[in-house]
């Protein structure tokens, strides 16, 4: 389904703000498409292995909130020193959480933590005790999914609602939707009138790919495939929203004040999909003998090419397992689809005209899971499924050959 808003002209394209290590010449034409491997870690939590985490937020101070969903722990970490320690407490009373899961940096070294098992909402303000925001908590509800595709320093929440237009199913959960509507409160969780959501946008979702089949008890049930594709939307901090679109394959951007900027078509290689690459999505092992005995893998439809991005259903670092996720500067990181005989994580970095600005390039035990003003956050996985937390610093991307930048020559950064 083709979205519905109104596009207006290219916004001013932004003088590059952002950086990695890079193979590529130092000026890009517009068809290049660099490799981008991380600079190594300039620090790495030391004397804590955590187990599942959720979220990473930077703090004024340097100090991050660690959430991690298996310990059912908040922590604050300096990275520097190796100092560590936990705070709120698990219940179900005021300030209390089951399972911390994401967070969202909202300005003012403010953070919002969602709770994954009550879905309520909490305040954590620096280091502070996590104090309830009911008026979040009331919006979340409402969601196909368990958290908000962003907030905003305004306290707008982006959200998503799965509806479908056959004649045989109603609109149920976002995976099983054949279309999403991308939503936008008309007002502020930190009012008494949070207000409703508008929607801002529609697009295809995943329930267009799918299938009837059987649970192992019988009965009736609809499938996706994990290849099955979606739009999928981020809102960021400053109140720009990138809307993610699979087919074809490009990022558009709507400003705070509702202009849209369309993004160009991005470079992409289409993969034809293999019966290891549907082995490896539907079960995380790539040798097609290990899916035999799930019939259900046939009751859904297979694309013939791999999607650009997907639902990452293994990988929970963001809300939904969405593909998407804020870097910095104001730049988009899009996890592309695993391929089952190219192991290791790619992440498209897109800016604010719709541009692909490169791609990071990382081993298959490391995930991103949070960036700062100026550096990435990632987790490394040992043999026996531990994380390490480590801070990659963030240096500049090479100018595109079009050398255009903003106003007096500021770039163009958020």
């Amino acid at each position: 389904m083709s979205t519905r808003y109104p596009v207006a002209g290219l916004a001013t394209p932004l003088l590059s703000c952002l950086g990695l290590m890079v193979t590529a010449p130092p000026v890009l034409g517009a068809q290049d498409h660099p490799t981008v491997v991380l600079p190594p870690a300039d620090q790495t939590l030391l004397g804590k292995e955590f187990s599942r985490i959720r979220g990473v937020a930077e703090l004024a101070d340097g100090r991050v909130l660690v959430s991690d969903v298996l310990e059912q722990s908040l922590y604050v970490a300096d990275i520097r020193s190796g100092d560590v320690r936990s705070i709120g407490s698990i219940g179900d009373g005021p300030g209390e959480f089951r399972s911390p899961g994401f967070l969202y940096p909202i300005g003012a070294d403010s953070t919002l933590l969602t709770d994954q098992t009550t879905h309520r909402a909490f305040l954590v303000v620096g280091d502070g005790h996590p104090e309830n925001l009911s008026a979040a908590t009331l919006l979340i509800a409402r969601l196909s999914t368990e958290a908000p595709w962003g907030i905003d320093r305004f306290g707008r929440v982006l959200g998503v609602e799965g509806f479908g237009y056959s004649g045989d199913r109603l609109a149920m959960s976002r995976v099983e939707a054949d279309s999403l509507r991308i939503l936008l409160t008309t007002g502020s969780i930190f009012s008494w009138e949070p207000g409703e959501y508008e929607t801002i946008a529609e697009v295809g979702g995943q329930g267009r790919l799918g299938g009837w089949g059987r649970t192992q008890f019988g009965a009736r049930r609809y499938y996706t495939s994990p290849l099955s594709t979606e739009g999928q939307a981020w809102l960021f901090g400053d109140g720009w929203i990138a809307l993610a679109h699979p087919d074809p394959y490009r990022v558009d951007w709507r400003k705070p004040d509702g202009e849209w900027v369309r993004g160009d078509p991005l470079p992409f290689d289409p993969v034809p999909v293999t019966p290891r690459d549907r082995c490896f999505a539907w079960t995380g092992n790539s040798d097609p003998g290990a899916c035999d005995g799930y019939r259900n893998m046939d009751a859904v439809p297979w694309p013939d090419h791999l999607p650009p991005f997907v639902m990452a259903r293994r990988n929970r670092t963001t809300p939904g397992g969405i593909a998407l996720q804020p870097g910095p500067n104001g730049v988009l990181l899009i996890q592309r689809t695993p391929v089952a005989d190219a192991p290791g994580r790619h992440y498209d970095v897109v800016d604010r005209t719709g541009s692909l600005r490169g791609t990071i390039v990382m081993p298959e035990n490391q995930t991103i899971v949070g960036s700062g003003s100026a550096s990435l956050y990632v987790v490394t996985k040992d043999e026996v499924d531990l994380l390490t937390l480590s801070r990659h610093l963030w240096p500049d991307l090479p100018v595109r050959d079009d050398g255009q930048q903003g106003k007096d020559g500021e770039p163009l950064c958020r």
